[in-house]
């Protein structure tokens, strides 16, 4: 048993070699593994948060669920009974998941902040589009639009200058960023207003209309925060005296 702990410590040692001295060519030797073992949103979690190239990700979090099952191995000095055994499989199987979940949180804390940048964002482009055709005024917006969403509108604006009057590239960054309230309907009214002319105006006031109601929610979400923020104010000094009383009462000495 002991010769197989160190034989697999050994293991786990060249795989850390590999990735320290060759990483490029054994990250590009060992991609369609990666891909086959990587879950379906993983690539958008790396590529949204800013947290490394997914490939390069993946096989460093195999490594380390790898390492830390032997960890868990090595502090049974070579016993290798059932329960250490299911312990390092546990201890793997949380550092493999936990780096998903912690890219999944990353993205829900970015998500939320895109959400309430949505609106005043929309209220922007509403504006450029006035003067603009569709793909020029969504160029110019990106700035102004959530970090999340920077990339995928350039990509959006390429795509609408090679495929021209095509529903997919706006249906396609409307799946990307399902989450967000309405996004469909806003892509497909951007697309109406790209193909015509002749109710250009009558589409543009609904696009209009539409960031107005964004705008006008959001800004009843902030009201509603800061009055439930409000509310909470005698509760807390209600607690504070509380504690305060209790406090004297302790104090008191009984006789």
């Amino acid at each position: 048993m002991g010769l197989m702990l160190a034989l697999m410590q050994l293991s786990a040692l060249s795989m850390w070699g590999l990735w320290c001295y060759e990483a490029e060519s054994f990250i590009t030797e060992t991609a369609s593994m990666l891909d086959h073992w990587m879950e379906s949103d993983y690539a958008f979690y790396c590529e949204k948060t800013g947290k490394g190239q997914p490939h390069a990700r993946m096989l460093k979090r195999i490594l380390n669920a790898f390492t830390a099952g032997l960890l868990v191995l090595a502090v049974k000095k070579g016993q290798l009974d059932t329960f250490s055994l299911v312990t390092a499989v546990f201890a793997a199987a949380a550092v493999y998941i936990g780096d998903r979940l912690r890219l999944k949180m990353i993205y829900v804390q970015l998500l939320g902040k895109a959400k309430k940048e949505f609106p005043y964002y929309l209220n922007h482009l509403a504006i450029l589009i006035q003067n603009n055709p569709v793909p020029n005024a969504i160029e110019k917006s990106i700035r102004q639009a959530p970090a999340i969403f920077q990339e995928d509108l350039r990509i959006l604006v390429q795509e609408i200058h090679t495929q021209g009057s095509n529903l997919k590239p706006y249906l396609k960054f409307a799946q990307r960023f399902s989450q967000i309230d309405d996004i469909g309907r806003i892509m497909r009214t951007l697309f109406s207003l790209s193909i015509t002319s002749e109710n250009r105006e009558l589409i543009l006031t609904a696009f209009s209309k539409i960031a107005n109601e964004k705008i006008q929610g959001a800004r009843r979400l902030e009201l509603q925060r800061r009055i439930e923020k409000q509310n909470m104010v005698p509760y807390i000094l209600f607690l504070w005296l509380g504690f305060v009383i209790l406090n004297m009462i302790a104090s008191i000495r009984f006789f």
